[in-house]
């Protein structure tokens, strides 16, 4: 078994970062509270902006799912940003004007060279 050594790995780092000129992401942060009638919100804040990252999608077809009682579109992504950046599932990403929510991130890398995250963009 072949291992690299620390400066290997701070190449790669610097290796997939050059690949992230093309888009830039806000990251959003949800807080819960509650709203003037008594019912738990969410409401989110910017926690980062201007973070650079790639979107691809996982599916060339989008998916119809029931939500909230109406059918929307799903449509799922995976979302590469910056090795390090902080990001959670329910955090939401706003790349192009298109809102996404984090689903799940890939934080079991053996080699962590870059943050990635599976995303979902709804339509109405």
């Amino acid at each position: 078994m072949s291992y690299i050594d620390a400066s290997q790995l701070t190449q790669m780092r610097a290796d997939a970062l050059a690949t992230l000129a093309d888009d830039t992401a806000t990251i959003l942060r949800g807080t819960a509270a509650v709203n003037a009638i008594g019912e738990w919100t969410t409401t989110y804040g910017t926690i980062a902006a201007s973070v650079a990252c790639r979107l691809r999608p996982i599916e060339r077809a989008a998916s119809l799912q029931l939500i909230g009682e109406q059918q929307q579109t799903v449509a799922e992504w995976v979302v590469t940003l910056p090795q390090g950046t902080a990001l959670y599932p329910d955090d939401r990403l706003v790349i192009d004007s298109v809102t996404y929510e984090v689903m799940q991130t890939w934080d079991e890398e053996t080699w962590d060279t870059a943050t990635r995250a599976n995303v979902k963009r709804l339509e109405a």
